[in-house]
């Protein structure tokens, strides 16, 4: 049988660092409305309605704010050792850690630019019951309607410092992930960001070059979760608008590299975006893309009601001022 070019089956979920542990819980229970599934002194852990594993969001108590890191399956125990493998000979693996709620022991690695991500095979496929059980046997959960109510867990995007992106782009493609979308300023200069998926989203990662960070420094942008329907963002903004929370860049838009609907709410407490989401492109063929975007044509914004890129070039990092990060 054919063997998959690639280690990693899918990002299965983002550790978030808070400094204000319960603050944040809070946010993401009750006013995006995510389960809480498990908890412990540090940590707790959550996930959307529609996704299968214990969790996709741990948020952990911290004197900083940030990521934590980012947590992959991957495609098969044996394809676990040769991911590992591969780490060790690039230079990028930090270790072996211990089992965590909902999953075995991983592997850590870092990539060029400072984010820290782990791979792992063991997982816990958690089914609720009760009152939380669906009548649907391929739904974990039922969909309660609760807060903003995503289905899943999405993609995260982080940026590097200018120049840096190549580097990520190498360490990627070594690591099997598709590239179904590039950005460019012009065709003679390197990319400078890219989308990269390890199957038929149209995104697992994006990652984009800041102007403004420091060399060897990568920062987590945002995290997404996907929603079935256009109507169901502007329920959700709706809903975070109600409860006191505002769109980062005003009105829903949507992006033209990968055609999803969205819009950004900010946690002050983890100083990490939250994109709510829907409606992008799926990519099946195997040697697609990637497609080419210019930062001209601001691929964050198809109908140019925001544009960080061009916010990022008057010193804001990731487009938002310094004091919002």
């Amino acid at each position: 049988m054919a063997k998959n070019p690639h280690y990693l089956s899918q990002l299965a979920h983002v550790e978030l660092l808070s400094t204000n542990r319960e603050q944040t819980v809070r946010f993401y229970s009750e006013i995006v409305g995510m389960d809480i599934t498990a908890q412990d002194e540090h940590s707790t852990y959550l996930r959307a309605w529609g996704d299968y594993f214990l969790y996709s969001l741990k948020i952990t108590q911290s004197d900083k704010k940030g990521l934590g890191n980012c947590g992959w399956r991957a495609d098969s125990p044996e394809a676990l050792d040769e991911c590992v493998s591969y780490l060790q000979s690039t230079g990028k693996g930090i270790g072996w850690v211990e089992a965590d709620k909902g999953r075995g022991k991983a592997y850590r690695f870092m990539t060029t630019n400072g984010i820290i991500h782990e791979v792992f095979w063991d997982v816990v496929w958690h089914r609720e019951t009760g009152s939380r059980k669906s009548i649907y046997a391929d739904r974990y959960a039922s969909n309660n309607r609760k807060g903003a109510c995503p289905r899943r867990f999405d993609h995260i995007t982080y940026l590097v410092a200018k120049g840096s992106y190549i580097q990520e782009k190498t360490f990627w493609k070594g690591m099997g992930l598709k590239n179904p979308d590039e950005v460019r300023i012009e065709d003679h200069i390197p990319p400078v960001g890219g989308l990269w998926t390890t199957g038929n989203l149209s995104h697992d990662i994006a990652i984009f070059s800041d102007p403004n960070l420091a060399e060897g420094t990568g920062i987590l942008n945002h995290i997404c979760y996907n929603v079935d329907s256009r109507e169901e963002v502007l329920l959700a903004l709706d809903w975070f608008t109600e409860n006191g929370y505002k769109s980062v860049w005003g009105a829903p838009t949507r992006h033209k590299a990968d055609e999803g609907f969205f819009f950004y709410i900010m946690d002050p407490h983890t100083g990490i975006l939250l994109e709510i989401y829907a409606c992008a492109r799926l990519i099946f063929a195997p040697d697609h893309g990637p497609d080419v975007h210019y930062l001209k044509d601001n691929p964050n914004d198809a109908w140019g009601l925001t544009n960080p890129f061009a916010e990022m070039d008057k010193g804001k990092v990731g487009g938002l001022k310094p004091a919002d990060i």
